[in-house]
């Protein structure tokens, strides 16, 4: 299926630009079409100023009715505003003394109830006096406001006010269209690729795109082609180990068939070496379910059966086994927890972990020690420490002491033989358990072996 190019620039980036321009259009629009519904109930005078200046009228048109024209001109004096009794032709009726920019101003004077704009700051507000009796015809009340009873004054705060509030509603809808465009598809390439680290290697994402999103679609594609390259390779190599075991055991056991044939036929002074070949062949065998195991649990081809056991159950199971190979001067204890617990996981994996390192601690430890295995609840989790009295590693080699192949030959005796897969056998279990495993010495020396599992998944007994 052909993927389709956009010139230059990919299909996402005209994408990505057509989103925000458009966004930055719709504020603009938005923004300017609101400021303009607003912006004349804004620039209205409050209505306790319009009473007020009302209130000015009515007194106007009192003195005027009493023909009290010395009373005008004082009440015009005294008033907290600058007014003015003016005639049709717009003088003063009490012969005041206009500024030519007052007289100038007279030809934009603004209705009371309308909007008193922002372009002058004290503007002039006529009021007709059509109750007032005046023999030269029809009086008006003229009011210069004063800049502080401006409506203009907040409009600037209100203005600033409406475009954050329009940005920010028109970027939370365009945000919402991206993030549906963008981190959807990012979630399907997360839970696929999550699937795929947790083992199921036929996972598959191409389906959840569509070509017309040629960018996402070419890296789920490529996903996919990952995919089944690791799933390919999976499968060579549990099939080249299932091959690897046959081809190699089966040998070995015609081998230890031919040695159990020539045993009967060999003299005494042969026998020794027939049971050093013997020996070796065990050896060998060992060698090869090590490499075996580590290898499906390194290449997560186990699944695990989870289910609910108690700690004292395995705690019996794990003393019964290993104390049956311990020697007469070897001692194994597994101090009471407080309380018995209920861990939800999977029992033969964590036993035959504990298994491990309890035959690397017998084995290593000496021929007279004692280990000490004990449990208890920290962060959040159940830690199982198992310590030994023997000699210890180097603190400088504790971090390698779960590679594969690692041997501590300088720390522990290397006459006891071993490959270095035992422990990290026990790594790789406590990884598909969902737990770490970690090493320290101790002060007075011995090693300690210590397990971490999680406490969300388990219950008091």
């Amino acid at each position: 299926m052909s993927i389709p190019i956009t010139g230059l620039f990919s299909s996402l980036q005209v994408k990505l630009f057509s989103y925000f321009a458009l966004s930055l259009l719709a504020i603009l629009l938005i923004a300017t079409g609101i400021e303009r519904v607003v912006i004349n109930r804004l620039l209205t005078l409050p209505q306790s100023t319009q009473e007020q200046i009302n209130h000015l009228a009515n007194q106007a048109t009192d003195l005027v009715n009493k023909d009290a024209l010395t009373a005008l001109t004082s009440w015009e004096q005294n008033q907290a505003f600058r007014v003015y009794v003016l005639d049709k032709d717009l003088k003063s009726i009490t012969k005041s003394a206009l500024h030519p920019h007052f007289i100038f101003k007279l030809q934009y004077m603004r209705q009371l109830h309308l909007p008193m704009g922002n372009s002058v700051n004290k503007p002039l507000i006529g009021i007709p006096l059509p109750n007032a009796h005046y023999i030269d015809g029809p009086l008006t009340l003229v009011v210069q406001l004063k800049p502080e009873l401006h409506p203009a004054q907040k409009l600037t705060q209100s203005l600033w006010v409406i475009r954050v509030l329009v940005g920010i509603s028109v970027l939370l809808v365009f945000t919402s269209i991206l993030t549906r465009y963008l981190i959807t598809p990012l979630k399907h390439l997360k839970l696929g690729t999550q699937a795929l680290a947790s083992g199921r290697l036929d996972t598959r994402i191409a389906q959840h795109f569509s070509v017309k999103e040629p960018e996402f679609y070419h890296l789920a594609t490529e996903f996919d082609h990952m995919a089944e390259q690791v799933q390919q390779s999976m499968q060579n190599q549990k099939r080249l180990l299932r091959d690897v075991s046959h081809e190699l055991r089966t040998p070995l056991a015609r081998q230890e068939l031919a040695l159990h044939l020539l045993a009967k036929q060999a003299s005494r002074e042969q026998h020794k070496f027939i049971q050093r070949l013997e020996q070796e062949n065990q050896q060998m065998a060992s060698l090869i379910n090590s490499i075996l195991d580590y290898s499906r649990l390194n290449n997560a081809y186990v699944e695990l059966t989870y289910t609910w056991v108690a700690l004292s159950h395995i705690r019996s199971r794990v003393l019964a086994d290993i104390q049956f190979e311990a020697k007469a001067e070897q001692t194994i204890t597994w101090t009471e927890f407080t309380h018995d617990l209920n861990i939800q996981t999977d029992a033969n994996f964590l036993i035959r972990a504990l298994d491990n390192v309890l035959r690397n601690a017998l084995k290593y430890a000496g021929e007279s020690c004692t280990v000490i295995i004990s449990s208890h609840i920290k962060d959040g989790n159940l830690v199982i420490d198992i310590e030994d009295d023997g000699p210890g590693i180097p603190d400088d080699k504790l971090e390698n002491l779960f590679n594969p192949f690692t041997r501590m030959d300088e720390a522990r005796y290397s006459s006891q033989g071993g490959y270095g897969l035992g422990l990290a056998i026990v790594k790789q279990s406590l990884k598909l358990l969902g737990g770490e495993v970690s090493a320290s010495n101790h002060l007075t020396g011995g090693l300690c072996i210590s397990f971490s599992l999680p406490l969300p998944p388990m219950k008091a007994a």
